[in-house]
């Protein structure tokens, strides 16, 4: 419903608060008048205040109710798996309310024929001009940037940076290399835009969940490359990957063994091609020809090396599995990245991914930061305030993107006086 109303979201959290009150009344006649009682009085509420000020004070209002109602909702469901001590978390949950939100500006990049949609958050404090450009998860084919507006609101005020959120176009209808381009584009955008955003051009930092992390280290790749090749962008001066999927070459062995990974096979699939043809050589070795380089060296040294020229970066490649840009994991030199932030799960069934690509920049003396979580599960970072451990987290990558633009202005001070 939200994706095919993205408009009428404050309506939709509207209504639903709405019912969640009536739903007090046990009679089923009462449960139908307040029913209609509760849509005819949130489309009066609607139209009349929401729809025409988007940023009105009860905009905003639903805003962090939308916040509670979702940390509510973990909190109900939990509490039957607990006990009813976790009752005693709910003034946690009270704080979402209270949370100052960023100001938050829509914005349009026209490429050629092709619209990319970004939301732009403005945090009420704001700690330095760096800047973040988010990329959201969903196994490349869900979500919406604004699905992800809680999140990344939470993201801009404890990072108390500029945040741009983009809202990627996603297969099967437009896959790989289409969300990379989107993303790529609205690093550019801005970069060039720094002045109007009240940043700094050279401090951006790039940061994405699941597959979201996939496509932020594809794009840190793609812009490095693309710097050496001429353009006069200045490179990114750091990468968040919160449980990144960064390769399709092995769901077999480590964190892949005795899963089911039957829907990361379709979701690689609809990636790289935009159908189910693919899912079956998705994660499978012995269709992937040629063992990448990260596997030689950190997994079994005494494999198949396979031809040396599969391992390198094929732009033009008429396999995507084997594409740097499509899977990050794949780059046999690594050493020009930027300093990298990656977080990882204890039960996820990718955090191999994780794991491997740390030691692989490491090897390569590209400075990362590996923090692994064991109590908490695949897209934990969607919701703050329903998991502790999450805003935990967040507040340790606050603390990274601070530290990075703070070396990022050093490094530059040290240029100027040579």
């Amino acid at each position: 419903i939200q994706i095919l109303f993205e408009d009428m979201t404050r309506f939709w959290v509207l209504l639903g608060l709405i019912l969640a009150c009536f739903s007090l009344f046990p009679s089923l006649l009462a449960t139908f008048v307040f029913f209609f009682a509760a849509l005819a009085i949130s489309i009066t509420l609607y139209r009349k205040y929401i729809k025409q000020n988007r940023e009105s004070v009860l905009a905003v209002f639903m805003n962090a109710i939308l916040d509670i109602v979702t940390a509510l909702g973990r909190f109900l469901r939990r509490i039957r798996l607990i006990s009813v001590v976790e009752a005693l978390r709910f003034p946690n949950y009270l704080t979402l309310l209270l949370k100052p939100h960023p100001k938050v500006k829509y914005e349009k990049i026209q490429i050629r024929d092709d619209t990319i949609n970004i939301i732009v958050y403005y945090p009420p404090k704001v700690k330095n001009n760096g800047v973040i450009v988010y990329t959201h998860g969903g196994g490349w084919v869900m979500f919406t940037a604004r699905m992800y507006h809680s999140a990344v609101s939470w993201i801009a005020y404890e990072c108390q940076m500029v945040t741009v959120s983009v809202d990627y176009a996603r297969p099967p209808e437009n896959p790989f290399p289409r969300p990379l381009q989107d993303i790529y584009y609205t690093v550019l955008w801005t970069q060039v835009n720094a002045s109007k955003l009240g940043v700094d051009s050279k401090k951006v930092i790039l940061m994405g969940d699941s597959s979201g992390g996939n496509l932020t280290a594809a794009t840190a790749r793609l812009h490095l490359d693309k710097l050496g090749s001429g353009h006069a962008f200045p490179p990114v001066i750091g990468q968040v990957l919160i449980y990144p999927v960064l390769q399709a070459y092995n769901f077999i062995e480590g964190s892949f063994a005795d899963r089911d990974v039957e829907k990361l096979r379709w979701y690689c699939s609809y990636y790289v091609s935009g159908n189910l043809s693919t899912a079956p050589n998705a994660g499978n070795p012995d269709v992937v020809r040629g063992s990448p380089a990260y596997w030689r060296a950190l997994v079994k040294p005494d494999c198949d090396r396979g031809s040396l020229e599969l391992l390198r970066k094929l732009e033009k490649s008429d396999n995507n599995y084997r594409n740097v840009y499509c899977f990050p994991l794949l780059d046999p030199d690594p050493s020009d990245l930027p300093p990298t932030y990656v977080m990882a799960l204890s039960r996820d069934t990718i955090k191999d991914d994780a794991v491997l690509y740390s030691k692989w920049l490491r090897r390569f003396d590209v400075p990362v930061t590996y923090v692994e979580e064991s109590n908490a599960d695949h897209g934990c970072m969607f919701l703050f305030g329903s998991d502790d451990c999450a805003l935990e987290h967040l507040r340790q990558i606050a603390r990274f993107t601070w530290e990075t633009v703070s070396q990022a202005e050093q490094q530059e001070n040290d240029e100027e006086e040579l």
